[in-house]
């Protein structure tokens, strides 16, 4: 794969270009500012109703179990509420997920966008405090994250992932109880074997999904590395 190179498209000796360029990159620029701040409200949003939707639910089974205290009409609202949560729960999940990774894109774009800023005169480049590298290492890096696998554990994602394992973890357990009518140690490790299994598929994916996005955009900047030559 050839590297890429960077070509300036306001040469010198047309200032009408160039500045037609900066003041597309400064549009750019806030354009991708206003769209993080969409992501993460989105997904904080969408957060937010999925967690009031489950503590709602929780409050309706808790009525309900004062009136028929683990009977049959228990059971029945539990397993047709707890799986539509659960549902809600993945969707929520798959849209925070995607709201992350569109928030680390524009962060990249950002960077790349600054870094344009600290070629212009690279003498006062130190007055630009974030990286300009536009890899996810750098983007990372001006949020003060390190770009480590545990950073996975600290997302959004990661913690509806986790709520949305104990959800079926529950939901398995009520169904075997109900149906089968197994022995209550055996039905909790069967909803702690489940609940893991569906946590496991849920960090899978996010790591994979975040895979494909350092494959698909590629850095012209990286971290770590001398900056191209200019031509």
């Amino acid at each position: 794969m050839n590297k890429p190179t960077v070509e300036r498209i306001a040469p010198a000796g047309h200032p009408e270009r160039q500045q037609t360029f900066m003041q597309a990159l400064t549009t750019e620029h806030f354009t991708l500012q206003t769209a993080r701040a969409v992501a993460v409200s989105e997904g904080n949003g969408r957060t937010a109703l999925y967690v009031g939707a489950l503590s709602s639910t929780l409050v309706a089974l808790a009525l309900v179990a004062q009136r028929s205290p683990l009977g049959e009409v228990f059971y029945a609202v539990a397993l047709t509420v707890l799986p539509a949560v659960l549902f809600l729960g993945l969707v929520t999940y798959v849209r925070v997920l995607q709201s992350s990774i569109e928030d680390i894109v524009y962060a990249r774009a950002i960077n790349r966008i600054r870094h344009y800023y600290t070629e212009i005169d690279p003498s006062q480049a130190h007055y630009f405090l974030l990286s300009g590298r536009d890899d996810v290492r750098g983007a990372l890096a001006n949020m003060y994250v390190r770009d480590s696998w545990t950073q996975f554990l600290f997302t959004m994602p990661s913690a509806v992932a986790v709520i949305n394992a104990l959800l079926a973890g529950v939901t398995v357990a009520l169904a075997l109880m109900t149906t089968i009518g197994t022995p209550l140690p055996v039905t909790v490790l069967a909803g702690m074997a489940f609940g893991t299994a569906v946590l496991a598929l849920h960090l899978g994916y996010q790591v994979r999904r975040f895979a494909t996005m350092k494959a698909k955009v590629a850095a012209v900047f990286p971290s770590g590395r001398p900056r191209p030559t200019l031509v």
